[in-house]
Order: structure tokens, then C-alpha cells, then sequence
């Protein structure tokens, strides 16, 4: 069996016909650093750990072998960073994002109902019936009703995306993965 954390996530890929590249793509990480926990550059936080015990269909102490224990430890050093790059990058992509997709939403909605909302005026006598506002508020509900599946997987995945970097950053702060003593046999 396979010595290093490194190892056996490499062992288990291959074993599965997995390639670096379609295990970063499920992780929501970069496929240069699957290579480096596989090259023991970098030791994977425990959620990373626990994604690829459920991607592998696998426990989580597969990985540890028995030789390596998890601590809880509190890191300021990578609390500080975390700290400073997500008040400075993390809030305000994450916030600008969240902005645009609710906007958006919000016009594909309006575009939904806006044939809807001709025939409401025509009604009421607000606005006298146009044949061309109502054929230009259909043609633009049947646009919104064709986006919307694909603007449902774009949220979906941004959403992954910003979970899976959240749950990866913040736990990096308070769980570190460290060597137990070996005892001879």
C-alpha cells in the first residue's frame, strides 16, 4: 500500500481510471494542485480530504493509513491571510456575483411576464393594446424561458464554486493534518 497521503490519492485516481484534471474538476480546485498533494508538495485540508473520500467512495482514514493523525490547531498565520484576501477579494467578488445573478433573475422574470403585462395595460386602460408590444414581449418570454436552464447551471456551479472555496479556506485556518509517531513493529 501506498506510504504517503500523497500516494494513495494517487493510487485510488488511477485505480478509479480518474485523471488529475476530472478530480480537480469535481473538487472545485486546480489540477496543479491535485499534483501537488499527490507529490507530497502540499498536504490537502481535511474537507478536501472528505470530498475525495466521497468522490473515491472511500472512508477518510483510507488516506491516513494509520500513520497520520488529525489536529485541531488554530493557525494565525493563515487566519491573517484568510482574513485579508477574503474581506478583500472573497466579499466583494462573492457580493458583486450574488448582485449580478439576482439582477439577472430578476430581467428573466420581468421578460417571463412581460407579455403578461401588455395585456394587464390593455386591460386597465393604460397603455392601448400594440400588436408589436405584445409580439415583442412574447418573443422576449420565449428568450427568457430558453435561458433559463442554462443561467439555472451557471448559479448552480458559481455557487459551488464560492462554497466549495469558502469551506476549503476557512477550514484551512482551524485543521491541520500532521505526521503521528511511528511505532516499530
Amino acid at each position: 500500500m501506498a506510504e504517503t497521503i500523497g500516494q494513495r490519492i494517487k493510487a485510488k485516481r488511477i485505480e478509479l481510471g480518474l485523471t488529475q484534471s476530472e478530480v480537480a474538476e469535481k473538487l472545485f480546485v486546480t489540477q496543479q494542485t491535485v499534483a501537488r498533494w499527490e507529490g507530497d508538495k502540499h498536504l490537502p485540508p481535511i474537507t478536501a480530504l472528505e470530498d475525495l473520500a466521497k468522490l473515491f467512495g472511500v472512508d477518510v482514514a483510507y488516506f491516513f493509513g494509520g500513520e497520520k493523525v488529525v489536529m485541531h490547531k488554530f493557525n494565525f498565520f493563515a487566519f491573517f491571510g484568510s482574513m485579508v484576501f477574503n474581506l478583500l477579494f472573497f466579499w466583494i467578488v462573492a457580493v458583486s456575483l450574488v448582485t449580478i445573478l439576482l439582477t439577472n433573475w430578476g430581467m428573466i422574470g420581468g421578460c417571463i411576464i412581460s407579455p403578461l403585462v401588455v395585456i394587464y395595460q390593455a386591460v386597465e386602460d393604460i397603455r392601448p393594446f400594440d400588436w408589436l408590444r405584445f409580439g415583442s414581449a412574447g418573443l422576449l418570454a420565449i428568450i427568457a424561458v430558453a435561458v433559463l436552464p442554462i443561467w439555472w447551471k451557471l448559479n448552480t456551479y458559481v455557487w459551488r464554486v464560492l462554497k466549495a472555496y469558502y469551506r476549503y479556506n476557512v477550514n484551512s485556518i482551524f485543521y491541520e493534518v500532521t505526521p503521528a509517531k511511528r511505532t516499530k513493529k
